[in-house]
């Protein structure tokens, strides 16, 4: 039982003695490469000394922009609808000249009874006349008429005001949210392409650490790969990055510069009723409607207008006598003055149809001031989550930024350890460019959302977030175009018609009644299971489709 011991003991002495003689581990070629080579940052160049700022590109819209200018001359064309319907409280004046010659070759009987010197020359005579007439109508009241075209007319303006706004918030919009997109795809591109600047640095770790035996090919075609759809993602950012270029060209109407960081927008509210309130009181798209129902309801009055006396005082002068020679001694002279009084008695039933057809077409205008509030409403609620999802986002991805650093400087680090593998370091790399970009994606969000949100409360427009911006002022051509013309009793007449002439009032809205019962929907039988279509149906509705025919044959080319 001693001897296997010592036997042991003898076996085991040599390696103890010798242990400590041991030589240190010779440093592979690969550890004294990776040793020697930085960590490749994800480093993107400074942006350039900005040429263009969001004020800039907002008030070149302003000036510019086709759509807003066209508005503008729609809605001077409103304005004269103004106009013509103040012109029907002022007087109208025509002169007509009527010059007549006449041919007349005398049979027997008028012959016989002419004169005995007019006999002898001859039975042809001619015969020649002028006439000149001068007719002035002053309206004094037409039933309330003039008073409500006048209205419609105010109402309308209103409207296209409102639209005006619409389509300047939509303007505006549309360049935030280009500008935003240039400048996020701008430093997305940036940062694509230092992703294969890093992914490359890296490609040369894994070349030079496999030449010294450690790695695979694997791990170079893993990089390359990596390089290879970096490459091509960055080309679509590219493509990306040129299209929000030529979009904010089509804006604007020059393309884009250097574009400098985007500034706060002003008017934001504190609080989601706050929010609401502005929106109930300045949205442009519920004023239009309101508007276009102040319309329509002056329409009602106008209709019913037709059912009214009409007073006018019309005077004429009237000039007449031979033409050749012209004596205006000769010539003789009438003047007529007449008051004018047309009372309607019956237009077999058009004029209550006019009248019944404005009041549902104000019901019907009514009943969209409904619908325009709720989505505004609806609008406003999805801005207002756009913008706070975007602020969270903010600061979770600003989070996720600092632990992706962390993440890619640590595994490089533990890769040139050998304790990570080359998937792993471009993993950690891919999530670094990945929170890069998502960062900058989410800040154009909120930017955008903020816009939206001014644009559905109505302050998404040059007065209300542009300063040193020259306005475009409505109401100059409003009144021009009301002041045209004008007399001294325009408004003595305005007031006379307006007298005790309101129009019917507006009907009631109906709708369906309650049932008695919860509503249901109607049974149905499930639907088998069915093929999928192969065809569709060819045969057109007859008499739409033209036949070919010759070429001489054609009758209606």
């Amino acid at each position: 039982m001693v001897w296997p011991l010592v036997i042991c003991a003898l076996i085991a002495a040599p390696v103890q003695a010798r242990a400590p003689r041991a030589k240190a581990p010779r440093e592979s070629r690969a550890t004294w490469v990776s040793s020697r080579l930085q960590l490749p940052k994800l480093a993107t160049p400074e942006e350039p000394e900005p040429t263009e700022t969001l004020a800039e590109a907002l008030d070149a819209a302003y000036r510019t922009s086709p759509a807003l200018q066209a508005q503008r001359y729609d809605l001077r064309v409103t304005d004269e609808d103004y106009a013509q319907a103040l012109a029907e409280l002022r007087p109208t004046a025509q002169l007509q000249v009527t010059g007549d010659f006449t041919r007349t070759l005398a049979g027997r009987i008028t012959q016989s009874r002419r004169s005995f010197a007019d006999q002898l020359k001859g039975s042809t005579f001619n015969e020649n006349r002028i006439s000149a007439e001068v007719t002035v109508e002053q309206p004094l009241y037409t039933g309330g008429r003039a008073t409500a075209d006048a209205l419609a007319a105010r109402g309308a303006i209103r409207a296209g005001r409102e639209e005006l706004r619409v389509i300047e918030g939509d303007l505006f919009l549309r360049v935030i949210s280009a500008y935003a997109a240039i400048r996020r795809d701008s430093r997305t591109l940036a940062l694509r392409q230092a992703s294969i600047a890093q992914i490359k640095a890296t490609l040369d770790e894994v070349t030079a650490r496999r030449e010294a035996g450690e790695l695979t090919r694997t791990d170079i075609a893993q990089a390359a790969t990596q390089l290879d759809a970096a490459i091509a993602t960055t080309n679509l950012a590219e493509q990306q990055l040129e299209q929000d270029r030529s979009g904010f060209a089509a804006l604007v109407g020059h393309d884009p510069g250097v574009l400098a960081p985007e500034p706060a927008l002003p008017q934001l509210p504190r609080s989601l009723e706050e929010a609401f309130d502005l929106a109930q009181r300045l949205s442009p798209d519920l004023g239009q409607v309101i508007a276009a129902e102040r319309t329509s309801r002056a329409r009602i009055a106008a209709a019913a207008a037709e059912e009214h006396p009409r007073l006018s005082l019309r005077g004429s002068a009237r000039l007449g006598g031979q033409a050749v020679p012209l004596h205006t001694y000769n010539q003789d002279q009438e003047y007529t003055g007449q008051a004018v009084l047309t009372v309607p008695l019956t237009q077999g039933g058009l004029t209550s149809s006019r009248i019944e057809q404005a009041r549902d077409r104000n019901a019907a205008d009514r009943e969209r001031i409904e619908g325009a509030r709720r989505s505004v409403v609806q609008q406003v609620v999805d801005a207002w989550n756009g913008v706070a999802t975007a602020q969270r986002n903010l600061i979770v991805q600003q989070a996720q930024l600092k632990s992706a650093q962390v993440l890619d400087e640590g595994t490089f680090e533990e890769y040139r350890a050998g304790l990570r593998s080359t998937f792993d370091v471009l993993f950690a790399h891919g999530s670094l460019r990945d929170a890069e970009i998502a960062l900058v994606s989410t800040r154009h969000d909120l930017y955008v959302a903020q816009a939206a949100l001014l644009r559905q409360m109505g302050l998404l427009e040059a007065r209300a977030i542009l300063s040193e911006t020259p306005l475009y002022q409505p109401d100059a051509n409003t009144r021009d175009a009301a002041e045209r013309n004008a007399l001294p009793w325009d408004p003595a007449l305005r007031a006379l018609d307006r007298l005790g002439k309101d129009g019917p009032p507006p009907l009631p809205l109906e709708q369906p009644a309650l049932p008695d019962a919860p509503p249901r929907v109607i049974p149905a039988m499930p639907m088998p299971m069915v093929p999928p279509a192969r065809l569709s149906p060819g045969v057109p509705v007859p008499g739409t489709v033209g036949r070919p025919v010759d070429a001489h044959e054609f009758k209606r080319p």
